[in-house]
C-alpha cells in the first residue's frame, strides 16, 4: 500500500512483513479473490501489485498511512510523486534527501517532522563524483526508502563504493 506502482514476489513480502510465506501466500490469495491486486508471472515468480483503482484501494492505503509511523508515511507519499527518482533517510537525524527525475520539480516544506532536501538527478550524479561529506553520510549512514534499485542512478553509487542499507519495509 505505502508503495502500490511496484509489484512484489511472494519472498520480497515475506521478508519485509516478517511472516512465514505460507501466511504471505494466504493473503495474497485473499486479496486477489476480491481483485484487489493484480498478478503477474515473470519467469518462475509470480509478482502482486495493488489495483489502485479498486474501490477499496484509497480506504485501505489511507488505513495503512494512519498507522505508520512517520517515515512510512513520509515513504508511501514519495513513492507515488511521478518527481521521486530516489529517496535516502537519516533516521536518526529525521532527514531525507530525495533525487528527482529529469525536468521534475517538487517542494517537501510540509513534510513533518522531517527536513527533506530535493536535487536533481544530475546534480547528484555530479556531487557524488565530488564525494561530499554531506552526501555521504545519506549513502554510508543513511538508508534507501524506495528499494528502486533498477534505477541506472543505483550503478553509480555503487561503484562509487557505497554499499546503502534498504530501509524499514524495502523490498
Amino acid at each position: 500500500m505505502l508503495d502500490p506502482g511496484r509489484g512484489y514476489y511472494q519472498r520480497q513480502l515475506e521478508a519485509v512483513a516478517g511472516v512465514p510465506v505460507r501466511g504471505v501466500q494466504r493473503e495474497l490469495e485473499r486479496l486477489s479473490s476480491i481483485s484487489l491486486l493484480f498478478v503477474r508471472r515473470e519467469g518462475n515468480r509470480i509478482y502482486y501489485q495493488v489495483d489502485v483503482e479498486h474501490p477499496l484501494f484509497p480506504e485501505l492505503r489511507g488505513l495503512v498511512l494512519k498507522t505508520s509511523e512517520p517515515a512510512e508515511r513520509l515513504r508511501g507519499r514519495l513513492a507515488v510523486d511521478p518527481a521521486v527518482r530516489l529517496a535516502f533517510l537519516r533516521r536518526a537525524e529525521r532527514e531525507a534527501l530525495v533525487v528527482l527525475a529529469p525536468g521534475a520539480s517538487a517542494s517537501f516544506e510540509n513534510e513533518p517532522g522531517f527536513s527533506v532536501d530535493a536535487v536533481s538527478g544530475d546534480f547528484f550524479v555530479k556531487r557524488l563524483a565530488e564525494r561530499p561529506e554531506s552526501l555521504a553520510n545519506f549513502l554510508k549512514e543513511g538508508e534507501d526508502m524506495l528499494g528502486r534499485r533498477e534505477d541506472v542512478l543505483w550503478r553509480r553509487i555503487e561503484a562509487a563504493g557505497f554499499d546503502v542499507k534498504k530501509g524499514k519495509g524495502v523490498a
